[in-house]
């Protein structure tokens, strides 16, 4: 047994302890966050590469914690089983009174999902594996979420579990980035993703734990988003003082880390925090504007309008390459051309998937995109599937509680944690366009905010 495999176990049998000193909604929370943080992010076992006969860290071309690939437990899985053991150890009870509604219907059928794509496909891993996977990793957080947080204080208690846990990265990520060091290379060996975008204009953009450096600085942004919203809701009289160094300190991490994607993405959510009033009516666009980024999502996996065409042979598409090149952004434009390569294999599962996780292998490169990587395996019936539960949670806080909004713009009152909460998963969402992973505690705020309807009493 490998060393990370005994740190698997450890952190498993430590996480239900958990739940024997602390409240099951204190205790879920850190049990789930804690292993996000602090876990190794998988095994990376050597192997022959596919397009250059090396030996090379596998799976190098795919960031395994959001979607199935040839390696199946991650700390992404073994966090939310540990979670929900202890749960349901010395919580079962309540947790078991928990009923679903039709917010939850895409999320199971996600899960369930690969094991009907077997009917069209053979597919790889096979469909009971990939099901069981995703259920770890999609389901779990989502169904923790839905039951411990759908209420003000639990969310308060997810949003200072998650805040308190990310400032204890604190000082390894200053050390991170100022020296280059890998503190993940140093425990556990070797990270396939430890040297991409690790050099910034200044310094290093650490890694941590991560699987990713984009993860870290969407991670740190995203933090930094609820730690300034937990500053401005708290009163002074509540230790308002006290909340200002945290939002602080996470907003110059953010900084720090120099991924400009992640911390535009910060600005626009501070911006929203502090102009809310603006965006009420935002509710009278919000199903007309979900509707259009569906349809322009499935238009782009698609191919149907070809941007790559449009950017090079158009005078709107070089002025905008010519404004990246000038500012060093170039980058994204060669994701979007790295993903329009791949389109034409995807079109040709374009409904059900390939049922592959490494379906692009034959074009030597995957894109860099998580909605085009989950269509080529599961389809665009998955990418459906795997976007309802969560767009349908926006939805149903925004239009299900209209006078929670209403409240909150009462004689300076603060925003509600809802508005956060649907803050971060947007940004998350965002993110995940052009980057291959998910920030999985999106997957437990999301769900945070479903409306719990009451039952009348006659």
């Amino acid at each position: 047994m490998d060393a990370i495999s005994i740190i698997y176990i450890a952190f498993f049998l430590t996480g239900i302890a958990c739940f024997a000193i602390l409240r099951p909604v204190q205790a879920v929370a850190i049990v789930y966050f804690a292993g996000l943080l602090f876990l190794p992010v998988s095994h990376y076992p050597a192997m022959q590469s596919h397009f250059a006969g090396t030996t090379a860290l596998s799976p190098y071309w795919i960031i395994t914690t959001a979607l199935p690939s040839d390696a199946l437990i991650s700390k992404a899985w073994i966090a939310s089983v540990a979670a929900l053991t202890g749960a349901l150890l010395f919580d079962g009870r309540s947790l078991l009174r928990f009923r679903p509604t039709l917010v939850d219907v895409p999320m199971l059928g996600w899960c369930l999902w690969p094991v009907v794509q077997t009917i069209f496909v053979d597919a790889s891993p096979v469909g009971w594996q990939s099901s069981l996977y995703l259920t770890g990793v999609w389901a779990i957080p989502w169904f923790l979420g839905r039951a411990y947080y759908r209420d003000r204080e639990g969310q308060c208690v997810l949003i200072d579990i998650l805040i308190g846990l990310t400032l204890l990265l604190v000082p390894f990520a200053l050390i991170e980035g100022m020296s280059g060091l890998r503190l993940y290379e140093l425990l556990y060996g070797a990270h396939p993703f430890a040297a991409v975008g690790a050099e910034r204009y200044i310094g290093y953009r650490p890694l941590m734990m991560f699987e990713d450096g984009n993860q870290y600085g969407l991670w740190m942004a995203s933090m930094a988003v609820l730690a300034i919203w937990r500053y401005r809701s708290t009163p002074v009289e509540g230790g308002k003082r006290t909340r200002v160094w945290p939002a602080i300190i996470l907003f110059l991490l953010a900084m720090a880390s120099q991924s400009i994607g992640a911390i535009f993405l910060m600005l626009v959510g501070i911006a929203a925090l502090y102009f809310s009033q603006f965006l009420r009516h935002l509710r009278k666009i919000a199903i007309p504007g979900l509707v259009l980024l569906l349809l322009g999502a499935t238009v782009y996996v698609s191919g149907v309008i070809p941007l790559r065409s449009l950017a090079k042979e158009t005078a709107v598409g070089q002025t905008a390459l010519s404004v990246l090149r000038t500012s060093g952004r170039s980058s994204l434009s060669w994701r979007i051309s790295q993903d329009e390569k791949t389109i034409p294999v995807i079109r040709e599962n374009l409904v059900a998937g390939s049922g592959q996780w490494d379906w692009w292998t034959e074009l030597g490169r995957r894109p860099w995109g998580l909605p085009l990587l989950l269509a080529g395996q599961f389809g665009l019936i998955g990418l459906l599937l795997a976007l309802g539960s969560p767009i349908a949670a926006i939805l149903s806080r925004w239009f299900g509680q209209p006078e929670e909004t209403s409240i909150s713009e009462k004689e300076g009152a603060t925003l509600p944690p809802t508005f956060a909460i649907s803050t971060v998963v947007i940004i998350a969402a965002t993110d995940a366009l052009l980057n291959a992973f998910i920030l999985l505690p999106a997957l437990v705020l999301a769900a945070s905010l479903v409306v719990r309807r009451k039952v009348s009493e006659n």
